[in-house]
């Protein structure tokens, strides 16, 4: 039988095993690529070794958090009774905690296992290869560090006087935040492990790919910042007394328009930027028109996403 008790504690139990998932996966992509690098180049097996070891720890974070939400669920007090309107808004948390920490656990492990291949080419330049996989994974780590933030700030309304439409309103807000971290993660994991690779082909080239990188890392977060302020919108913003029931279907509609958008545009733009981030190393002379053709493909793209912030926007402002 359906009850809150049982929907409370189903996203205790979500909420970790949804970020398990994705860690398991990614840290079996970074040591399989790690231990298929350390045949090709003896000189670099220390290198590798030490890269595996702090890319695996990058990894785990993602399911780290997911564990401090799920036990502030579990042991966290408050409220003394389960209500349906918690537990509704507990599954938002626990699908925007559990998803942000899969998508970002595998593509982190893209970063280091191209990472691994590229100090098996480069042994020498391990150090530089090490620097660029960790500004990589620091930015991947986004999702997750947004998806922690939206828990809290949700969790921190929860109480026994809320009303079944205030916890779909969470939930929609949650919603957004699961769906939107899944395009800009798979971006970043593209373009990381584009990033990483071509470091290893031209090691000449390592100042221009540093600084392409972070240019272009930012621009594919964006999506991702989109459906952040969608997210803390609906979450803030007000239910009507009169009509709750249209707004909560508001809320929610806006939540899959703003997610299913910054999943197309931030995936669309990591494959450009890898594509782009392959072609300067291959050939550096080509860097000032491979970037300026990036950035303004990049810009057509993005518009996309700028288009379901817009529709909403107005959803969410309109059903007041």
């Amino acid at each position: 039988m359906l009850t809150p008790e049982l929907l409370h504690y189903v996203a205790i139990g979500l909420a970790v095993s949804l970020g398990s998932i994705g860690t398991g996966i990614g840290q079996g992509i970074a040591a399989f690529g790690s231990l298929n690098s350390l045949p090709r180049q003896n000189q670099g097996n220390d290198q590798i070794f030490r890269t595996m070891v702090i890319g695996l720890a990058f990894i785990e974070s993602g399911v780290v958090l997911a564990l401090v939400i799920a036990l502030l669920m579990l042991f966290g007090g408050g409220q003394t009774k389960i209500i349906w309107a918690t537990s509704i808004a507990e599954i938002g948390i626990a699908l925007a905690i559990g998803v942000a920490a899969t998508s970002i656990s595998i593509a982190s492990s893209l970063a280091v296992k191209s990472s691994c291949q590229s100090i098996s080419r480069q042994p020498f330049f391990s150090q530089k290869i090490l620097t660029l996989m960790l500004l990589c994974q620091s930015i991947i780590e986004a999702p997750v560090v947004f998806a922690f933030i939206i828990s809290l700030v949700v969790r921190a309304g929860l109480n026994e006087s809320l009303t079944i439409f205030e916890g779909i309103k969470y939930f929609a807000a949650c919603f957004c935040m699961a769906l939107g971290c899944i395009g800009p993660s798979t971006g970043q994991g593209i373009f990381a492990k584009a990033t990483c690779e071509a470091v290893g082909l031209n090691e000449d080239a390592y100042g221009k790919i540093f600084t392409f990188s972070i240019i272009n890392e930012a621009v594919i977060e964006t999506p991702l910042i989109f459906s952040l302020l969608m997210s803390i919108l609906i979450a803030w913003w007000p239910i009507s007394v009169t009509n709750p029931l249209s707004n909560v279907i508001a809320f929610l509609i806006a939540a899959l328009t703003m997610g299913l958008g910054s999943f197309g545009a931030g995936s669309a733009i990591g494959i450009v930027a890898s594509k782009g981030c392959k072609q300067i190393a291959l050939n550096t002379f080509c860097y000032p028109s491979v970037f300026r053709s990036t950035l303004l493909s990049q810009a057509f793209i993005e518009s996309c996403a700028i288009y379901t912030l817009i529709i909403a926007l107005f959803l969410v402002t309109r059903s007041w």
